[in-house]
């Protein structure tokens, strides 16, 4: 394509959004509110997420070991543990740590800790294990189960049912709110965009009857429809952005107990994500809505 070619269809396509304002602008916002609910649910769905995982790696396995094994037995054991399938680390924790632990969750001054230390300590020794994913706490239980020196075991079955159950419901209803909101946006696109076709309609049928091919009249409607789709993306995006980092420092500033439980993704993390997907998107219901709506006015 020719440069002179492009410079017209660029000129063209400028001229008919300034001939259309009201309809360009409604076309706009129409792209707007759609990136601007997508955008909206990514966030929701993505922290929700997020927070999930942050819940599922303090979700593991403590395994006890039988009172009379020595340091030897101890590294084997952590060894074997750790070469397991989906067994990220297992971590020793001696007796005298683990009453420690219990000091600090329950206040070091309680009088039930008094006479516990040293060989009057009745905690035994422990691995900590931690798991690429707790889907896979079942399959790990099975294979400690042949290590020796095991004496039991001690995991949160009902806390990780519930929290893959969750997971998989927010993946599901993420997919669909996207789904729905695509199918939305196209129509929305296709139906604002098709008003300024109808009222170019003369224009396109006098350049088919003069010889005119269907792409050299469509390719200014398609860079129409981009440079909407540009804009209507770019917009709830740069205003997005900042407002979702001020809206978590609110949340914490207001709700501080919601940092102890998990944490918010950062905004430049969300925003990596979201602002090339936003940038595609609006672009993409700019190309079909603007293809599509010119479609039967081309059949002369």
């Amino acid at each position: 394509m020719r440069p002179s070619t492009i410079r017209y269809y660029v000129h063209e396509a400028l001229n008919g959004l300034r001939m259309n304002l009201l309809m360009t602008f409604a076309s706009i916002v129409a792209v707007m509110a759609c990136i601007s609910i997508m955008s909206f649910s990514y966030c929701i769905v993505s922290n929700l997420q997020y927070m999930l995982g942050q819940m599922e790696d303090s979700i593991g396995i403590a395994v006890f070991l039988k009172g009379d094994l020595s340091s030897d037995e101890i590294e084997r054991m952590k060894s074997e543990i750790e070469s397991l399938d989906n067994v990220v680390s297992a971590t020793y924790v001696s007796p005298d740590d683990a009453l420690d632990e219990l000091k600090m969750e329950w206040g070091a001054d309680e009088d039930i800790f008094e006479g516990l230390d040293g060989e009057n300590n009745p905690l035994s020794h422990s691995f900590k294990i931690v798991l690429t994913d707790i889907s896979h706490q079942d399959e790990v239980l099975q294979k400690l189960q042949d290590i020796s020196g095991i004496e039991n075991m001690s995991y949160a079955k009902t806390e990780t049912e519930i929290l893959m159950k969750l997971s998989n419901v927010f993946q599901i209803v993420g997919i669909l709110v996207m789904l729905i909101l695509g199918v939305i946006s196209v129509m929305i696109i296709v139906n604002t965009i098709k008003i300024s076709v109808v009222n170019r309609r003369v224009e396109i049928n006098i350049m088919k009857y003069v010889g005119a091919t269907d792409w050299f009249i469509r390719w200014p409607f398609v860079i129409e429809g981009i440079i909407i789709g540009l804009i209507g993306a770019i917009i709830p995006t740069l205003i997005g952005w900042p407002l979702y980092a001020k809206c978590v420092s609110l949340i914490y500033e207001y709700v501080p107990l919601i940092q102890n439980l998990a944490q918010f993704r950062l905004s430049g993390d969300v925003y990596s994500v979201l602002l090339p997907c936003s940038l595609l998107f609006g672009v993409l219901l700019g190309v079909v809505g603007s293809t599509t709506s010119i479609r039967k006015h081309l059949r002369v």
